[in-house]
């Protein structure tokens, strides 16, 4: 049977391959746990280690030391999801580059859009700020020569920034994840400006304003009258781990036909919730057609 002569670890490193190249929130936050498991109910203890004290040095005198208490956060990866397919012939589908890598693109930005919503509603829960919580954010629009218009979405990440800066937040690493319609008002801001969009960190990516590396994507959570969270925050401030932990093929006893099917396993965890801040926004009145 041609099942005989199928490569699991060619479909199972192509999807992955595709999941972490459309994956937003895969590019963002720490991805570091993730070769610790294998099936859903497994655990991943992640240590915490607290703030260090920086004392005088006086020659002479004892030195104190800061205790590591030992203690951590218990991760349990709770989500899975499948993809299966069906093929006349696995020999083929594997010897045609086309038909392989369309499969596996198809199922790579499925599971990107599912893991992606997921994960953006266990940050956004998770944030430590929320910002305009009971009053989203409105920005103002303004008319310029020419018949464009000046969306005030900047003020938007200035605000976010500086709640960042009083908290702390470690500028390296900073993102911030926007729906499309924020995008579009950013769009001739970022132009007139003339700040660059030449930094490919991954799919998504839009620009950096006010220190943030900004994605945009359509998996944010959204309120039921279309108001939509910003998040924003900084790689260590969570986590997402992913395993394909299983490929494989079989005949078909219903037909004449190969199936291929996988399992990912996988979770989302916030680690320090002052690290994420997120921000309930509201689309823009435009004064013309959009």
């Amino acid at each position: 049977m041609s099942i005989q002569n199928f490569v699991p670890h060619i479909f199972s490193a192509s999807i992955l391959r595709g999941y972490e190249k459309a994956s937003v929130f895969a590019n963002i936050i720490s991805r570091e746990y993730s070769g610790e498991i294998a099936n859903v109910g497994d655990r991943v203890r992640v240590p915490k280690i607290g703030p260090v004290a920086i004392k005088n040095y006086q020659k002479g005198t004892p030195i104190t030391y800061d205790g590591i208490d030992g203690s951590y956060i218990d991760i349990t990866v709770d989500q899975s999801k499948y993809w299966a397919l069906k093929a006349e012939d696995i020999d083929q589908l594997q010897a045609a580059p086309n038909f392989l890598d369309g499969a596996t693109a198809n199922a790579a930005y499925a599971l990107k859009d599912e893991i992606d919503t997921y994960s953006a509603g266990i940050l956004t829960a998770g944030a430590g700020t929320k910002l305009y919580e009971d009053d989203p954010f409105v920005p103002p629009v303004a008319s310029l020569p020419g018949g464009m218009e000046n969306v005030g979405y900047i003020n938007l990440f200035t605000e976010i920034a500086m709640h960042m800066n009083e908290l702390n937040v470690p500028m390296g690493g900073r993102f911030c994840v926007i729906p499309p319609y924020v995008l579009r008002g950013l769009t001739h801001s970022v132009i007139a400006a003339g700040q660059p969009n030449e930094k490919p960190i991954g799919e998504g990516f839009v620009t950096r304003i006010s220190g943030l590396d900004v994605y945009v994507s359509n998996n944010l959570v959204t309120e039921a009258n279309g108001d939509t969270w910003v998040l924003a925050g900084v790689r260590e401030a969570a986590t997402h781990i992913l395993q394909l932990t299983k490929t494989e093929a079989l005949r078909d006893k219903d037909s004449f036909s190969d199936l291929v099917r996988g399992l990912a396993v996988y979770t989302s965890a916030v680690l320090l919730p002052p690290g994420l801040v997120t921000a309930l926004t509201k689309k823009a009145v435009y004064h013309q057609s959009p």
